[in-house]
């Protein structure tokens, strides 16, 4: 029971630091732009990282090289896909809802400002900001 728990807590410490460095890769890399396959490899790695880590907190040893005799593994594999899988969502649906929340400011196709965020401002200013042209 201990290493589920264990695995539970490692697993929303991975969930945060994978989806952290999958935005900076995005920033870096892709401009902000969304990359799907790059929530994929999160969430098999992650998988893979809880898996192994409930089969050696449970005294199972794994070696990589018998990976593919061991059949129990693979289901212990599934298992933390069906329990990583549902918290990972809700994760990126938060994390989405932030970004949404925080934006500065709405632009409109061709890339131009259309206007600023008036809770931002305010957020800024720590004050009640009223806006001057509206």
């Amino acid at each position: 029971m201990a290493a589920l728990a264990l695995s539970l807590l490692l697993c929303v410490v991975l969930i945060a630091a994978s989806l952290w460095i999958k935005g900076q890769v995005e920033r870096f890399l892709f401009r902000w732009r969304s990359i799907p396959l790059l929530h994929a490899a999160n969430i098999v790695a992650v998988v893979a990282i809880v898996a192994v880590t409930y089969y050696r907190l449970g005294g199972i040893d794994v070696y990589l090289r018998d990976l593919a005799d061991i059949s129990g593994f693979w289901y212990v594999f599934a298992g933390a896909m069906q329990l990583i899988l549902p918290l990972y969502l809700l994760a990126c649906w938060l994390l989405a809802r932030r970004r949404r929340r925080e934006k500065k400011y709405t632009r409109s196709k061709d890339k131009k400002v259309l206007y600023i965020n008036e809770r931002y401002l305010a957020r800024r200013h720590r004050d009640d900001y009223r806006s001057k042209t509206s």
